[in-house]
């Protein structure tokens, strides 16, 4: 049975769009159900060069928000499949990751899964406390050189970004889509975990040779987009039952701690100092902070 797809591609940038527009036209002409996510008005404006539908938010709600009104508003296809803007795609990537999605379909065949990724990048472990901190602190990535035993870690779970993955509509459904509680990250690494936890198989990884070559879009707006990664990370950590003086704590520490090494980032310094500011003061006042707005991108 060959499965019905529906791919979505969230995204504020008109530019993203039009280079991605040879391998988005190639979704379409395997026959995937692929539809844009516009998140600023200038995609919703500019879009209709690449022949893809449009879904407008009218909003910039986050990726999560954002994913779960498309989603509802597309009542169709057996898989879910999220594609980030940045993605480089060969033309052959569309026809492996049907093909990928009709092996796994049936419970009984080998390696069936629910959540299949196509993203190469390396799987983490589902953050914990530590985990919430040394990726919001930006210790994530110098640890990560550093050697350290691996005994033990073996039967921890892990996950990827929703960077390039497909849900099966079902366990979608089941799990009531992406949580809404997280503004802009943890959304993904929460879905899995919850979908661990009722006993759902474990994730799937496939190569389709995508690359991703992560952009700039963050950076750019790091004053106004890193204030919702922290209130994100503050509610990631509340829903795994983090008590919330604690939770307030980690997250605040972590931003801190991220401070002198936004010195050495991509990002404006001075911009990056001001995102710190505005994520302290939203995590500590526990109001939840807004991304760039709609009208202005």
């Amino acid at each position: 049975m060959t499965p019905r797809i529906l791919a979505l591609v969230p995204t504020i940038s008109p530019q993203r769009v039009a280079a991605a527009g040879p391998w988005l036209r190639a979704f379409r002409a395997e026959g995937i159900d692929l539809r844009i996510v516009a998140n600023a008005a200038s995609v919703a404006a500019g879009a209709s060069s690449c022949e893809v539908p449009v879904i407008d938010s009218r909003a910039n709600p986050g990726f999560a928000r954002s994913i779960r009104a498309a989603v509802d508003a597309v009542d169709d296809g057996d898989w879910i499949v999220l594609l980030n803007d940045d993605l480089v795609v060969p033309d052959t990537a569309p026809a492996r990751i049907r093909a990928a999605l009709r092996d796994t379909s049936s419970a009984e065949a080998p390696g069936a899964a629910d959540i299949v990724y196509f993203d190469p990048e390396p799987e983490r472990p589902l953050p914990g406390r530590w985990g919430v901190f040394a990726s919001l602190s930006l210790l994530e990535p110098v640890l990560n050189r550093v050697p350290h035993p691996t005994r033990g870690r073996g039967d921890r779970p892990g996950y990827k970004s929703f960077s390039a993955v497909a849900v099966r509509r079902r366990t979608w459904t089941e799990l009531g889509g992406l949580d809404p509680r997280f503004v802009f990250c943890f959304e993904d690494a929460f879905f899995v975990r919850a979908h661990l936890a009722r006993g759902g198989s474990l994730p799937r990884a496939v190569d389709v040779g995508i690359a991703h070559h992560k952009s700039s879009t963050t950076s750019r707006h790091i004053a106004r987009v890193l204030p919702a990664v922290a209130f994100s990370a503050r509610s990631y950590l509340a829903a795994v039952g983090t008590p919330g003086r604690a939770a307030d704590a980690i997250v605040v520490a972590a931003l801190l701690v991220r401070a002198p090494l936004a010195l050495f980032g991509s990002a404006a310094p001075r911009d990056h100092l001001r995102g710190i500011v505005r994520a302290i003061g939203a995590v500590l006042r526990r109001r939840e902070p807004s991304l760039p707005s709609y009208d202005t991108l």
